[in-house]
């Protein structure tokens, strides 16, 4: 069955949502792929990211944008004959040159997966629950066997790495986005294309957010971290998906490079997130929610939302 609802959110000539199963449809379309700010800017990671890792350099961007880990490093100063091999440095994509990527029609879930509907896959399957052996992560996220801490059973599910958020999708008959597809979700084509879900405006009352200064918490939108999904319909993209920026940052299936010549289908040892999370605020930088996470790693600020082609 299909449900056809007019969009509220946005211009009068936006395409009319269409919800089916709790996913939204998708017409395809072509999305520039890449960092949204000039290849030479760097700058520093997110909130909520990760920078290189302490003790290597970060790599410096080469011509035509791509980066280049230089000449290795030379213990001592230039004056030492004996050099070490530089170490290689992910830096996330952001020293690559924007593409244009074509995107076949698709359907995406109009929300983040809940905590309640990751139990019912753990219950039928025996899966490992989210849970991290770090203190902080017993205040109110570690779940106890199949249960979700009391009374988040409609937030969207954290403390679940890549692999477990591809082998839910899996589970459901579905498959995580790839990059592109989320990028099309969320801001739309590259003609019309938006710089947050609901227009080109920063609108703090639209998402689950944080902010820039530490702690990086912040309870002005009505949540100190994860609300429950569909909290902010006003913040909907084109297509009615809901909470694609803010409250948690969304795994998609495509691996993030530093250069074109690798297909980004994988393996891999980054994946490519988007959206930002309750952690961060893209009022300031709003390039800042594409980034990248290391594919095994479980954060509290990390979830998923799954997809299926046409």
């Amino acid at each position: 069955m299909r449900l056809l609802i007019l969009a509220c959110t946005g211009p009068v000539d936006e395409p009319i949502v269409e919800v089916r199963d709790g996913m939204v449809h998708v017409p395809g379309g072509v999305v520039a792929v890449g960092p949204s700010r000039p290849p030479g800017d760097l700058g520093p990671p997110p909130k909520g990211g990760k920078g290189p890792p302490r003790g290597k350099a970060p790599g410096r961007p080469g011509p035509g944008g791509q980066p280049d880990l230089g000449a290795p490093l030379a213990p001592g100063g230039p004056a030492h004959s004996v050099q070490e091999p530089a170490q290689w440095t992910s830096m996330g994509g952001q020293g690559i040159e924007v593409r244009d990527v074509r995107v076949d029609a698709f359907w995406i879930a109009q929300h983040e997966v809940r905590r309640s509907e990751y139990q019912h896959f753990l219950e039928a399957t025996g899966y490992r629950p989210p849970h991290v052996e770090e203190a902080w992560a017993e205040d109110g996220w570690n779940w106890v066997g199949t249960q979700p801490p009391e009374g988040t059973e409609d937030h969207p599910v954290v403390l679940a790495s890549w692999y477990d958020a591809a082998e839910y999708c899996v589970w459901r008959g579905l498959r995580l986005p790839t990059e592109a597809e989320w990028q099309l979700a969320a801001l739309g084509p590259k003609e019309s294309a938006s710089t947050f879900p609901w227009g080109d405006e920063y609108a703090g009352d639209r998402l689950n957010h944080g902010k820039a200064s530490e702690p990086n918490f912040d309870d002005s939108d009505g949540f100190w971290t994860t609300a429950p999904v569909g909290s902010f319909p006003a913040g909907a993209s084109r297509y009615g998906a809901l909470d694609l920026f803010g409250n948690a940052w969304e795994f998609t299936s495509t691996f993030r490079l530093d250069s074109w010549d690798f297909d980004p289908s994988g393996p891999g040892l980054y994946v490519a997130v988007r959206g930002g999370s309750y952690f961060f605020d893209s009022e300031e930088h709003p390039s800042g929610e594409r980034n990248h996470f290391l594919s095994e790693v479980r954060r509290k600020t990390s979830g998923f939302r799954c997809a299926q082609s046409e």
